[in-house]
């Protein structure tokens, strides 16, 4: 629960940076508390790799869900569950 918090915080304040043409970072929650590998695999997707840091937290985010829900641990009906991706994704687009 945790890290999707963090996960989003990061996605919503990379998004507006974005946006903003700002070159700071804006304030998130606690981005210190996200395992290394998490950062790893994000600093070298966006540096090395050249990919777009908010469509690499949405892609980890969903990732993170679906990790949930096959481990039992979000049990939600499947239509339901589909409805999170398609927000999610619909809100990377607008």
């Amino acid at each position: 629960r945790h890290t999707i918090v963090r996960l989003m915080s990061l996605c919503h304040a990379s998004a507006l940076e974005e946006i903003s043409g700002m070159d700071s970072e804006l304030e998130t929650i606690d981005t210190a508390g996200l395992d290394f590998g998490t950062l790893s695999f994000l600093r070298e997707c966006v540096e090395v790799y050249g990919f777009n840091k908010v469509e690499v937290l949405l892609h980890l985010i969903q990732s993170l869900i679906t990790h949930a829900h096959d481990e039992g641990l979000l049990c939600v009906p499947p239509p339901i569950l589909s409805r999170v991706f398609q927000t999610a994704s619909r809100g990377y687009v607008n």
